[in-house]
């Protein structure tokens, strides 16, 4: 629904009126089924091949191909639903939760003889994308195919009063879409015409000391902050503007440098007191908003702290030698699994761990074991990717160990949790 909508919004209403209610029937709480799905709805925005408006914007900026932006993006977003999958089977396994019987779920081969063609229009959206990078017109072709084939349903085919919607809502999308327009060409204007975007930027660095660590925190922060306020298109337009510079020139990756901008705006639709995304699954779950939200906020940690390891090192968007991108994504994959059983409390092969001291011990180590697999070595970490592991290592055993003493303090340690939780 990400590539199709490029909304997260969307995506919640959407997905949310089928997702959430069929959550909550197997046993999730309602504010855990809001969290899942603020983060899986922002999620879709991020996935290529087909991401949101703000990719198409930003391979524009850089002046490179829109596949050069997917491809970077690409392990990035499937670390963010990695660590999202492992926090719901943790949770579901410390649950007992089972899912839906076999008998109520729908047939996959009746459902794909069903709408298979429909399939046809993202073949071709990609291909053109990827393969043409004819990224201007590919959308128009993709859409003319797709009226062309629902011509051929029944069930779905325009007639007059569907055809007179249909307008009626490209009309509402491009009059919204030209008001953003203005306003962002209003704002860019200015900064340009006043001088005033070179003064951020200076100041910004002036702030920061040289230092670029507290210069990407920094950037982190202004991202967030005008992510509140802002469509995400609006928001990475205008940091491109005034942030992106500094950051490159400090000797960031700009293909790093402008999707740590994206990830950093979006981050506040799943964080308070904002979070959009959180406050309107949470009308859907009927659960406390700030309670979905803070769910949210666990489980998309990922995609607080990759943005900070990717532009550190550009191995994690696929940029770098073919040996150092395979260490750099295999450590960060394992890494992500660690660090979701420790937020989740339930370690693979050895039950929950919660309950106990030596259970929450457990999962501070798995924790810090996972972020030093996660922190990509060498660049400007200081550290070697051998030194990162062995301590990864050292720390994960420990965690075992005391995971194991959990158990025997514990021997029942099947924690289904709360029925608030």
């Amino acid at each position: 629904m990400g590539s199709v909508s490029g909304s997260i919004v969307s995506n919640v209403m959407t997905t949310g009126v089928v997702t959430i209610p069929t959550m909550k029937r197997i046993g999730f709480s309602p504010a855990y089924a809001g969290g899942v799905e603020s983060c899986a709805s922002t999620g879709g925005v991020l996935m290529p091949p087909v991401m949101g408006a703000t990719a198409f914007v930003m391979a524009s900026f850089l002046g490179v191909p829109y596949v050069t932006v997917a491809l970077a993006a690409l392990v990035p977003s499937i670390l963010l639903y990695f660590g999202l999958f492992m926090q719901i089977d943790g949770y579901a396994a410390r649950r007992g939760l089972k899912g839906l019987p076999r008998a109520e779920l729908p047939s996959a081969a009746k459902t794909f003889r069903e709408g298979w063609q429909y399939l046809l229009v993202f073949v071709l959206l990609v291909w053109m994308l990827l393969v043409l990078q004819q990224e201007a017109v590919a959308p128009f072709y993709a859409t003319a195919l797709l009226l062309v084939i629902n011509q051929f349903s029944k069930l779905y085919r325009l007639n007059w009063k569907r055809l007179g919607g249909l307008i009626e809502g490209i009309a509402g999308a491009l009059g919204e879409l030209s008001a953003l327009l203005v306003g962002v060409g209003l704002i860019i204007g200015s900064l340009s015409v006043t001088g005033l975007a070179g003064t951020l930027a200076n100041d910004l660095v002036y702030l920061a000391g040289n230092n670029v660590y507290v210069l990407l925190v920094m950037g982190a922060i202004t991202s967030f902050v005008l992510g509140m306020g802002m469509t995400i298109t609006a928001c990475y337009i205008f940091l491109a503007i005034v942030l992106a510079p500094p950051l490159v020139a400090a000797g960031f990756d700009p293909v790093a440098v402008h999707l740590f901008m994206m990830y950093w705006g979006m981050v506040s639709f799943i964080t308070p007191p904002v979070a959009i995304a959180a406050f309107v699954s949470a009308g859907i779950a009927r659960a406390a908003p700030m309670d979905v939200a803070m769910r949210a906020v666990r489980l998309g940690s990922t995609m607080y702290f990759v943005p900070f390891f990717f532009v550190l090192n550009p191995a994690l968007i696929l940029r770098g030698s073919i040996d150092e991108i395979i260490i750099v994504v295999g450590t960060a994959i394992i890494g992500i699994l660690l660090i979701a059983s420790a937020l989740e409390g339930y370690l693979l092969g050895h039950g929950a761990l919660r309950g106990t001291l030596p259970g929450l011990a457990a999962r501070l180590l798995l924790f810090a074991a996972g972020l030093l697999l996660v922190i990509p070595g060498g660049g400007e970490t200081g550290l070697s990717h051998s030194d990162l592991n062995f301590m990864a290592l050292a720390l994960a055993i420990l965690s075992i160990v005391l995971a194991r003493i959990h158990r025997k303090l514990l021997p029942a340690a099947t924690d289904l949790g709360t029925p608030n939780e």
